[in-house]
Parts: structure tokens; sequence; C-alpha cells
């Protein structure tokens, strides 16, 4: 494996191999993440970033220090027993190997079920792992110049990580936070679709929400003829997609961080998977409509909980997962 110190973050050409070796493994991590719910990858990608931090500050503290210093080997005997005793070098590429410890030993379940690749993809680009790694940046250029005194313990290092700007951008927390409201009204423009361009119109409750949403078409639904005409739901569409788009970047675009909030959006695995579900039940959808159109919220759960076709025949034949099962 890698070590993660040996890919940076910042902004750089990529030469056609790294690209394909990064698509790859982008597919890779995709296909494995769809294969068990989120409600169980969940708990797993939120807790990655810790240990990725830790592996980047004993790093950062060993490089300056040249060597591991009493409050380094205190907190891995705390965090992690048995690993300095099994790797005699670790030392000399910390971050390697406390983090082989931690995916062996941490995330056991993720390596014997399969789903490794998928964690290690997404969570060493989750909000929080980028910026800790900004940070370790940060600490590595400064350092240089002047070593702290004294060196940060993990706790006080992990705080500064947090709140440091990523690479100009916003703060973890903030970028977190725009990353979820982001996934959420594309899930809803995912939802929304199938029925505002189907035969039956829209049903009394996606009207609700609809202009809960998007107030600026309350009249839509005083005029719900106006579903019926191609070229007026058109334009609609267009309007739709243009509130939500704005709402979800509104505060990004004003200070200057747009585009990192779409990269991490694309990155998000539950964007990944609520978008593998909204094909999947697009294609249902066309084929065989259910008797009740679902609620987003009812949607939104069938997304999380969605296990993608291959995995579900080979553990059970037939396909036993039905995309309506929520509408029944």
């Amino acid at each position: 494996m890698k070590s993660p110190l040996n890919a940076r973050r910042k902004t750089t050409r990529f030469s056609g191999a790294e690209t394909r070796v990064r698509s790859i493994a982008c597919r890779k991590a995709s296909k494995q993440l769809l294969r068990l719910p989120w409600s169980k990858f969940r708990n797993a990608y939120e807790t990655y970033p810790l240990w990725h931090a830790l592996a980047l500050w004993s790093e950062a503290i060993i490089r300056i220090a040249g060597c591991a210093p009493r409050p380094v080997l205190t907190i891995v005997a705390e965090r992690c027993p048995g690993f300095a005793e099994a790797n005699d070098n670790w030392e000399k590429s910390p971050a390697l190997h406390l983090l082989e410890w931690v995916h062996g030993n941490r995330f056991g379940d993720a390596k014997q079920e399969g789903w490794l690749d998928a964690l290690i993809f997404y969570g060493a680009r989750h909000p929080t792992s980028c910026a800790a790694w900004a940070y370790f940046e940060k600490c590595e250029e400064q350092w240089s110049r002047r070593r702290p005194r004294p060196l940060p313990s993990f706790d006080r290092w992990w705080r500064f990580a947090q709140r440091a700007p990523l690479h100009d951008g916003p703060s973890c927390s903030v970028l977190s936070e725009a990353v979820e409201s982001f996934v959420d009204w594309k899930a809803f423009t995912f939802w929304l679709r199938p029925i505002f361009f189907g035969c039956i119109g829209l049903p009394p409750d996606a009207l609700a929400e609809l202009e809960s949403r998007c107030p600026e078409l309350a009249a839509f639904s005083k005029e719900a003829n106006m579903i019926c005409r191609a070229t007026t739901r058109s334009g609609l569409w267009r309007r739709i997609i243009g509130i939500c788009g704005d709402r979800a970047l509104s505060r990004a675009k004003r200070e200057g961080w747009a585009g990192i909030l779409v990269e991490q959006v694309q990155l998000h695995p539950l964007y990944v998977r609520t978008h593998a579900y909204a094909e999947q039940w697009k294609q249902d959808w066309s084929c065989h409509p259910p008797s009740r159109y679902p609620s987003l919220a009812e949607w939104k759960l069938a997304a999380a909980e969605y296990i993608s076709l291959d995995r579900a025949s080979r553990l059970a034949g037939p396909r036993t997962q039905k995309i309506a099962s929520h509408t029944s």
C-alpha cells in the first residue's frame, strides 16, 4: 500500500497513467461501496479521519524530532496496543505503518468483507481527512523553518487541523455541512425528475415538497395542467435545477470555494450511492411504475439502503431487492 504522504492534495497535473490508476481506484471503491448499505459504511467512514489524522500527526512529529518522542510513543501505545512491539522499524515511515495496522485492527470487518478499498478511498477524501492533510502540509512547511516548542499533542494538533482552512477554502466543518446540503438537493432532483417528466402528473405530496423547497414556484401548483405541456415542463425543470443549484452553491460561490465543494460532493460516498440508486430507480420506474410514488424521505431511505445488483445476485441468485419495496 502506498503511503498517503506520496499523494499531494495540492492541485497538480496528472499523467495519463496516473489518471487511469485513479479512475480504476475510483471504480473499484464505488463498486465495493454499493455492496453494503450506507448505515453500515457510514460509521467506518466517519471514524476513519481521526485515524488518518493520528498517522499524519505522528509523521509530522517524528520528522521534526528525528525520532518518536515520548508523547508519540504514549498515544500510539494507548490507541494502537501491540503496534510498536510488532513493528520494529515503524518510525522510519510512521504514517504508512500506522495506517496498515489501523486497517487490519480497527477496520477488520471492512477487510474481511471486501470493502476496505472503498473505506480507504472515500475515508481519505472525507473533508476532515482533507483538513488533516492540509494542516500536515502547513506544519511541514512552517516547522522546517522554526520548530515549535513544545511540540503539539495530538489532541491540540487535531483541533487546529479541524479549524484550519482547506487550501484557502473553508474549514472542514463548514465544508462538510455544505456537502451534506448539496447531496440533499441532488437527492431531491433525482427523486422528482421521473414523476416530473412522467405521465401521471405530480402527486400532492410532491407538489408540497416542491413548493416548500422552491417557494418561487408556488404558482405552479395552481396550474397543474402546465405539467402536461412538454415545452412548459422543460422550462420549469430548468428553473428548478437553477434554484436548487443556487441553494446548494450560494455561500461557496460568494466565498470563492465552489470548485472545492463540487469536487467534494462528487467524492462523497452518499452522493455516489444516491446517484447509482437514481439511475436504477429511473429504469425500474419506466418499466414497472409503482402503484404509489414514494415520498422523498422514503426514496432517500431506499437510496441509503440500496445494494447493487451484482452483489444481490451473488448472495441470493434472483434479484431480491425490489426498488419499489419502500413504496408498497
